[in-house]
């Protein structure tokens, strides 16, 4: 994960004129919910059917909610899906909102007055209120993107930045996965848009801020010694557990091939090897105990039988636990 500086802008080689201005999208139709009634309308409505103008120009119609016009609520957008920019540049925005973008697919060019920068999938954009910007993209080729804008941010890092802020970091595999998550919650609750919906909103706002910060807190780590390192608590609090690498695939949200070869690569070592060192030291950390059993131990660690327990405890210390067990109650009894 790492955040890119923006270098000056190239010459656009298309001729647009991407900071003319521009005629703003309208919206057609009622923005209510379904059973509105005053005692149940919330500041955020449910998602409803837009047009973009009818122009020669005209964009084709994209995923996309927007709170009523005039409305004070914190979220006022939400974009998902496919984008054409080549075709359909948007117009250039500078407005009172802060902007995170998530880059899905694809690789399009973050166009400001003066400076551009192509963005690589997979990667979170966080664009202040007082950057004018655009986007667009090569010929056919097309953007996967999420998009949120809110009025002001919540968390004190963010919030301190400033209002022309542009930062853009590279996501991992689990960022990108989270991130995705949030955007479904988030597009959910304006949908339901009931009596809950605004407590439910700055949640999901407040988690959202909190990823960003710790994106961009860890951009200079290696988001794989990351994820061994919770692939190791995992085991150290599931070392019964019977099949191991595939509920850690789980727990981590990857493959297991992807787990083993994390594994090598941060412990030159296999993840059962790894698993049976971890057994090996919480037994001997439980067998220095006064008041525990083999038998006990055994079970504790996931083995059917007490033997089978002795057998792999032998062959990785050289003897017996149940004579670790016994010079421990001697040197306790000394």
């Amino acid at each position: 994960m790492s955040s890119v500086a923006l270098d000056p802008c190239p010459a656009l080689e298309d001729g647009r004129d991407y900071f003319a201005p521009h005629r703003p999208l309208t919206v057609l139709g009622p923005s209510r919910s379904d059973n509105a009634s005053p005692s149940n309308i919330t500041r955020f409505t449910p998602a409803r059917e837009t047009r973009f103008p009818s122009t020669a120009s005209r964009a084709p119609d994209h995923a996309f909610w927007a709170a009523p016009a005039h409305s004070a609520a914190s979220l006022q957008f939400l974009g998902w899906g496919l984008r054409n920019f080549s075709e359909h540049a948007p117009a250039v925005r500078q407005s009172d909102e802060w902007v995170y973008a998530v880059i899905e697919s694809g690789a399009p060019t973050l166009v400001m007055k003066g400076r551009s920068e192509q963005i690589s999938a997979p990667a979170l954009v966080l664009i202040g209120p007082g950057r004018p910007f655009t986007w667009r993209d090569d010929p056919a080729q097309t953007t996967k993107m999420l998009e949120w804008r809110w009025r002001r941010p919540i968390h004190p890092a963010i919030a301190q930045a400033q209002a022309d802020a542009v930062k853009h970091f590279t996501l991992a595999p689990s960022e990108l996965a989270e991130l995705r998550q949030l955007h479904a919650f988030t597009r959910a609750e304006v949908h339901r848009g009931d009596s809950c919906s605004d407590t439910a909103l700055m949640g999901l706002h407040a988690l959202l801020e909190a990823l960003v910060v710790r994106i961009s807190e860890c951009s200079a780590c290696d988001p794989r010694k990351e994820i061994v390192a919770r692939a190791v608590r995992w085991i150290e609090a599931h070392l019964a557990t019977r099949q191991p690498l595939a509920r850690l695939a789980d727990f981590l949200g990857v493959s297991p091939a992807t787990v083993r070869r994390l594994f090598r690569e941060q412990f030159g070592s296999t993840v059962m090897k790894t698993i049976a060192e971890l057994r090996r030291r919480e037994a001997e950390r439980m067998l220095a105990g006064k008041e525990v059993t083999v038998k006990e131990v055994a079970y504790h660690l996931g083995y059917r039988h007490p033997h089978d327990f002795s057998r792999a405890f032998r062959k990785y210390t050289g003897k017996l636990p149940s004579r670790l067990d016994a010079a421990c109650a001697t040197s306790t009894g000394a």
